[in-house]
C-alpha cells in the first residue's frame, strides 16, 4: 500500500470504532503509558484529541502528567505549516481552531529546545517507530528541531502496522509507542528519564 492508502485505511478503522471502544483504549493507552513513566520535574509536549477524528484522548494523561510535570500544547499555523507551543498553567483557555483542534488562546511561549518528552498523535505506526500523520509534516519538522536527547512516544488505539515503505528521509521516528495492549520499545529507543 502507498502512504495515502494506509492513512486512508486507518481513518477507515478509526471510523469505526463506537465512542465506548474510543473510551475504553484511550484509558488503557493512558493506563499503559503511566504504569511505564510517571516522570518528574520534565517539560513534556502533548496534543490535544481532534474527538472528530476519533483521535486518542489524552486529557485523563494531561492531568496525570501535570501533578509532576510542566505541560505544554501545541498551536498550529496554518499558513506556515509550523507550531508554537504554550504553557499549561490554571489560567489556560482554549478554542477550537478552524480545523476544530482544541488550542490554547493564551500563555506563556515555550522554547522547542527546552521540551523533554513529546507525546506523538499518529494514524499508523511501524515496529521501527516510523510514523505516518495526516501528511502535512507538521510533527516532523517539529521534532527535528527538538533536542537530541528528546524522547518522542507514539499513541495509537491500533496495533502496529507491518513495515511502513517509502519512509522520507524528513520522516523522524518515535522511541516509544503505546497501544492499548502495551508499551513498544523500538530500535531508536531512549533511556527515558523520570
Amino acid at each position: 500500500m502507498t502512504r495515502d492508502e494506509i492513512r486512508n485505511h486507518y481513518r477507515e478503522l478509526r471510523k469505526e470504532l463506537t465512542p465506548e471502544q474510543c473510551i475504553y483504549y484511550s484509558q488503557q493507552i493512558t493506563n499503559n503509558f503511566l504504569r511505564c513513566w510517571m516522570f518528574n520535574h520534565q517539560l513534556i509536549h502533548c496534543f490535544l484529541p481532534i474527538h472528530r477524528l476519533k483521535e486518542v484522548d489524552t486529557i485523563p494523561l494531561i492531568k496525570r502528567l501535570k501533578q509532576n510535570n510542566r505541560v505544554c500544547i501545541p498551536v498550529s499555523n496554518f499558513d506556515k505549516n509550523n507550531m508554537t507551543h504554550k504553557l499549561l498553567d490554571e489560567h489556560t483557555q482554549f478554542q477550537d481552531n478552524a480545523f476544530g483542534i482544541p488550542e490554547p488562546v493564551s500563555g506563556k511561549d515555550v522554547d522547542v529546545k527546552d521540551i523533554q518528552v513529546v507525546i506523538v498523535p499518529l494514524l499508523a505506526v511501524d515496529q521501527h517507530g516510523n510514523r505516518l500523520g495526516y501528511g502535512k509534516g507538521f510533527y516532523d519538522r517539529f521534532l527535528a528541531q527538538c533536542s537530541p536527547s528528546t524522547i518522542f512516544i507514539g499513541l495509537t488505539m491500533f496495533d502496529v502496522h507491518e513495515d511502513l515503505k517509502e519512509i522520507d528521509p524528513h520522516d523522524i521516528p518515535l522511541h516509544y509507542i503505546v497501544t492499548p495492549k502495551g508499551v513498544l520499545k523500538t530500535v531508536h529507543a531512549k533511556e527515558a528519564v523520570d
